[in-house]
């Protein structure tokens, strides 16, 4: 997905990387449905052919193709569903930048103990974000005073020292740019601070909230605003694509001592993330809040 114009080089050196990758995700598919990681039936099928040669006759000939499971456990539909997802944001964020409007990325975290599951910390980090745009009064004084016109989710699993750091790069399109960026902070950390201790979650660090103005990005390398690539995201420790990735080399990797136990450990975190995030098929809906004029 490139939002920007590349020279003819350029365009072939990315084909070719992206063909690399493409491949790379079939192996990684198939290697984790093979060692029984994945085990949904539609992923298991996911790029079968269908209308095979059995099914034609003489006067109706039946062209084959394949299908596609289009799950998020699956890394070759995951691919595909980012990157219209990605190029859905980016269209209507450059079109209402266009429009004279501004874009801004609020991260929003969640502290909490070593020891915690991660099914545990998403169910309240899930309520925490459902009761800050329903229910609290300091998400509509930000949307009232910044003129909100739409907001959507960016939601990030990785990984810091106290384990599993879920977080939200929230995104707001807004027609007010004359409020300043730290009376946002310090409004949406009062609010923040009290709804994640009303889930049980610990105290809010105010140097891990933070606001900042994404519009000059359009066009960058993080042009739809919050949504990270495949490539991205298996940069980063702690994210489902690492933990794919990781298995892949450790499989590959056989003269390790410890690579039974490694692959255990590896596969087991994979299955723990899609099992979490199986529910949440909406990723980065956009939410209208007023329809423009």
């Amino acid at each position: 997905y490139t939002p920007y114009s590349l020279s003819r080089h350029s365009k072939m050196n990315d084909t070719d990387q992206l063909e690399m990758y493409i491949q790379e995700d079939l192996e990684i598919r198939d290697l984790l449905v093979q060692e029984r990681i994945i085990d949904n039936h539609r992923v298991v099928r996911c790029g079968q052919f269908i209308n095979t040669e059995r099914h034609n006759t003489p006067t109706k000939p039946v062209r084959s193709h394949p299908t596609f499971c289009m799950r998020y456990q699956c890394r070759v539909c995951r691919r595909k569903l980012i990157d219209t997802q990605r190029k859905k944001h980016y269209s209507n964020n450059k079109e209402f930048v266009d429009g004279g409007g501004s874009i801004l990325m609020l991260t929003l975290p969640v502290p909490h103990y070593k020891e915690e599951t991660l099914p545990s910390i998403h169910e309240r980090f899930m309520k925490s974000m459902n009761y800050l745009k329903r229910e609290s009064y300091g998400w509509k004084k930000i949307k009232k005073i910044t003129n909100q016109i739409f907001n959507y989710n960016s939601i990030e699993l990785t990984e810091k020292n106290n384990g599993y750091h879920l977080h939200n790069h929230l995104i707001i399109g807004i027609n007010n740019n004359g409020v300043s960026l730290s009376t946002i902070e310090n409004i949406l950390f009062e609010t923040w601070s009290k709804i994640t201790n009303k889930f049980g979650f610990g105290k809010v660090s105010r140097k891990c909230i933070n606001v900042i103005d994404v519009t000059k990005t359009l066009g960058g390398h993080s042009g739809s605003s919050g949504d990270k690539s495949i490539e991205d995201l298996s940069k980063r420790k702690g994210t489902l694509e690492n933990y794919e990735r990781k298995f892949k080399e450790s499989y590959e990797s056989p003269s390790s001592q410890f690579r039974t136990k490694k692959l255990k450990e590896i596969g087991n975190e994979i299955k723990t993330i899609n099992t979490t995030f199986s529910k949440r098929t909406k990723r980065g809906r956009i939410r209208k809040i007023l329809e423009k004029n």
